[in-house]
């Protein structure tokens, strides 16, 4: 059983003791050679594989909750859950997702979970809605992220400044970026020769550093070392930017709708850590305790 939230409300589970307890032990949810197999057979490995990352939902849902309730705002409705759903797909899309279903599947999203998450961003929206203000400025910048210029680079990550160094000279020497790449990069992208995605110069995922460095490099050129946070970065643009096809007096009011998603999430994220750093539980199931330790 787990407890959520704070004062009086702490003191509420989340489901009947009694009545969970006794739907996990006693139904059979297969026979395997002859011998049921109950939810309690399961519970522990599922618990282990799942339950830290489910309880931290649980605790986020039943925080969100309390924070509508203080701020004494309306209840979520079926259309916000709805138009959540609609968002994240259209963000799937724009991310090329050929299978929705499959991508929601392999992340473990059934129809009740995703129905929690939909209603977990629709609370967060709901609180942090009247604190956006979108401007001409924030709808210029999400067009110049997304029709704007994107560099074609390739990246290469190590641990330390000397390893950076020795590949360095390696490119130096006339040897093919990909290759050192391969072998001597730390990062995900060495396994395709340290090809990542275009990079647009005002894409805040990529620190400053980059995004400055790539507008100043010439095609095949190694920048210098860089660090980022605990690790030190060789990048190489390998051709010209793409153009930009489109007029902003086109997209104008796409652009003001993104922006306006895009500053929202920010503001959710935001709200989600707080929420779920001040959040007090009490964990009395020692399988949960020991997943979340984990």
């Amino acid at each position: 059983m787990i407890f959520l939230g704070c004062g009086e409300k702490a003191t509420k589970p989340i489901h009947n003791e009694a009545r969970l307890g006794k739907k996990i032990q006693s139904r059979v949810v297969g026979i395997i050679s002859g011998q049921s197999i109950t939810r309690q057979d399961m519970w522990v490995q599922l618990v282990e594989a799942s339950g830290a990352e489910i309880y931290r939902d649980l605790l986020l849902s039943n925080a969100i909750e309390q924070e509508l309730e203080q701020e004494q705002m309306p209840k979520i409705t079926d259309v916000e859950i709805d138009y959540e759903k609609n968002v994240l797909l259209r963000t799937l899309q724009r991310n090329q997702a050929s299978d929705l279903e499959l991508i929601l599947t392999e992340r473990g999203y059934g129809k009740q979970r995703l129905d929690a998450l939909c209603r977990r961003n629709a609370g967060l929206r709901k609180l942090v809605q009247t604190k956006i203000k979108v401007t001409d400025a924030s709808a210029n910048r999400m067009f110049a992220l997304i029709y704007g210029p994107k560099y074609p680079v390739q990246i290469l990550v190590t641990s330390t400044l000397s390893q950076a160094s020795i590949a360095r000279e390696k490119l130096l020497s006339g040897e093919r970026f990909s290759a050192v790449a391969a072998t001597m990069s730390i990062d995900p992208s060495a396994i395709r020769g340290g090809n990542v995605a275009p990079i647009s110069p005002v894409d805040p995922l990529w620190p400053s550093s980059v995004r400055e460095q790539i507008q100043t490099l010439q095609i095949g050129e190694c920048s210098p070392p860089m660090l980022i946070e605990d690790r030190w970065l060789l990048i190489t643009v390998t051709g010209q930017p793409t153009k930009q096809t489109v007029a902003l007096t086109d997209v104008q009011e796409e652009m003001q709708q993104l922006s306006r998603l895009a500053m929202e999430q920010l503001e959710m994220d935001r709200l989600s850590e707080r929420l779920q750093s001040t959040a007090k539980s009490n964990i009395i199931d020692p399988d949960v305790k020991q997943a979340l330790q984990q």
